[in-house]
């Protein structure tokens, strides 16, 4: 009962939050950018919440209860990407003052780039808003015993609401309270755990040598964590979101540094904690369950609720971030171009509109949750279909160079294409180059070929 008071009252500050912040959205741009107004330390600790995500939490212990200490890669991967991406893309595209990433792509290579990477990012943001689902409703389910299909209605409904009350802004803060929060019960676990398997002695007793290699993923496989992040986080409106809704690019930049050296802490934690759970906890049907079982084993009542609220933070703060980015991409660059309403449009007609967008977004994502499988394989297949296709021509646009704008509307759809196909049929299901080299390398690679032939064959298209 402790625990879900704990629970409780935490669902009940978050809905608080976002009725009050509500009331600061006057505008387009307050709803979806803060006014462009995010001081450093809400940006940092908001970009920090948003990335950890419950891929990054459950995912991450998960991956460290099958494969021991080389899961660790899933998270530490981040870390070095974060930091070049602040120094770069986000640094760039808030001097630039773009609104959302796919405006800038249709900048650079006209309306129906613009079009298709608003709707290819917006079907990957909901896949990964039913990531965060899924991972309530297996906490929930594991910890309490509680329906799943219950427990997705019941934190889809208040992440929702909030985000649909006060937008970005809502978003923020109550990511600034989920950071707090996050952060301090996964150090507490580690703790915990630590004094349950006896240190690194315990683990190292305990579980087979195969565990303690940290290259047992495979060179194939660490590339396709790094690329994984790299494509994700400097084309994604999620991720970039904070980023250019800060006062400057100087605050910009310090959201992504710090969130890359966080996740240096962030990742040991969850590697030990996902190894702990192997040693306490052997022979879990889904690897999925560690951190829950984990919890359930080691957690005292009451504190068990602080990391009950610690893992539905994580993934209420990332749903929140992708539902909010989700409903700019289709109020921006889908609904109103398409409907011609710029000339017609006022503040609180935008408003409104984003708003119904946050929730049919929200709805979309809680449906895509009951029904799909696990938590890493919908992460992989949403970046394939949603950011890999525009990686290339992102860094194009940026950093200026010459390709025929026609051609790069083709080479989105063909690696999109590619990459949903590879993801299904080929990879590590057929022999030969296209079975074993990752869909994340093979598909930009692909659209790239597209832009440059059809720049050399037609140069005045540029």
């Amino acid at each position: 009962m402790t625990d879900l008071l704990v629970f409780g009252g935490y669902l009940v500050i978050v809905l608080l939050i976002g009725k009050f912040t509500g009331q600061k959205i006057h505008s387009a741009e307050d709803y979806h950018l803060c006014g462009r107004d995010l001081g450093r330390l809400p940006a940092a600790l908001s970009q920090a919440a948003t990335e950890f995500s419950g891929s990054g939490l459950i995912g991450g212990a998960g991956l460290a209860y099958s494969v021991g200490i080389a899961a660790i890669w899933w998270n530490w991967s981040a870390a070095p990407v974060y930091i070049v991406v602040g120094f770069t893309v986000v640094y760039l595209l808030r001097k630039l003052k773009v609104g959302t990433t796919p405006g800038f792509l249709g900048k650079c290579y006209g309306a129906p780039v613009q079009r298709l990477s608003a709707l290819l990012q917006a079907i990957g943001l909901i896949i990964f808003t039913g990531v965060q689902i899924k991972v309530s409703m297996i906490t929930l389910s594991a910890l309490f015993g509680m329906d799943p299909i219950i427990a997705a209605f019941l934190v889809s409904s208040v992440f929702i609401a909030y985000t649909m009350m006060g937008g970005l802004w809502a978003v923020v803060w109550t990511d600034v309270l989920q950071y707090s929060i996050l952060m301090g019960g996964v150090l507490l676990a580690a703790g915990l755990s630590w004094f349950h398997v006896g240190g690194v002695s315990g683990l190292t007793g305990n579980l087979p040598e195969s565990y303690f290699d940290i290259t047992s993923v495979g060179a194939m496989g660490l590339l396709s964590y790094f690329l994984l992040v790299m494509h994700s986080y400097s084309t994604d409106q999620m991720a970039l979101q904070r980023g250019l809704a800060a006062k400057d690019p100087k605050v910009a930049r310090f959201a992504f540094v710090y969130t890359g050296l966080n996740y240096i802490v962030f990742g040991a934690c969850v590697a030990f904690i996902g190894m702990s759970a192997a040693v306490l906890l052997p022979g879990l049907e889904s690897q999925d369950e560690a951190l829950p079982g984990l919890v359930n084993e080691v957690f005292p009542a009451g504190l068990r609720g602080l990391m009950l609220t610690a893992i539905l933070a994580v993934t209420m703060s990332t749903a929140s971030s992708a539902l909010a980015a989700t409903s700019a991409m289709l109020v921006q660059d889908l609904y109103e171009p398409l409907t011609n309403r710029k000339h017609e449009k006022t503040e609180s007609t935008v408003v409104r509109d984003s708003r119904l967008a946050t929730l049919l977004a929200g709805a979309s994502a809680l449906m895509m949750a009951v029904t799909f499988p696990g938590v890493v394989d919908m992460v992989f297949f949403g970046v394939a279909v949603a950011n890999a296709p525009v990686f290339i021509p992102l860094l194009l646009g940026l950093y200026g160079k010459r390709i025929n704008r026609k051609s790069v509307l083709w080479a989105v759809i063909a690696t999109a294409i590619f990459d949903f196909c590879s993801h299904i049929f080929w990879y590590q299901k057929v022999s030969g180059i296209v079975g074993e080299v990752h869909y994340y390398i093979l598909g930009p690679l692909l659209g790239l070929a597209i832009m440059l032939l059809a720049t050399l064959i037609w140069p005045h298209k540029q």
